[in-house]
């Protein structure tokens, strides 16, 4: 699964429920719809068949909280943010996992 990821350290006690309504407000003002694919729940917009599928998701665990931020199509599968193709939806995605970084940080 390559996946462009930020990890945020957690140093406290954290309320998930907050963290996760943090994340989904951001990606969700940005025009990405939460959805289930492949039984993973993330933030999604593109089918990945006409345009390029791009993808926010979030992983918990007690010591650390991961940010990640793909894209996918029909034909190649998952790709992280780096590279040329698609250039510009990567450079915005790599902007919102920043956003969101900064607005999560402070809460862990």
């Amino acid at each position: 699964m390559p996946r462009t990821s930020i990890t945020i350290r957690v140093t406290k006690d954290y309320d998930v429920n907050a963290v996760q309504n943090v994340f989904a407000r951001i990606v969700s003002s940005n025009g990405y719809k939460e959805k289930i694919i492949k039984g993973e729940q993330c933030w999604s917009k593109g089918d990945g068949v006409v345009l390029k599928q791009q993808n926010f998701g979030i992983i918990f665990s007690k010591t650390e909280i991961t940010l990640q931020g793909w894209m996918g199509d029909a034909i190649t599968g998952e790709s992280n943010l780096d590279g040329f193709v698609a250039m510009l939806p990567k450079k915005k995605m790599k902007k919102i996992l920043e956003e969101a970084r900064s607005a999560i940080a402070p809460l862990v």
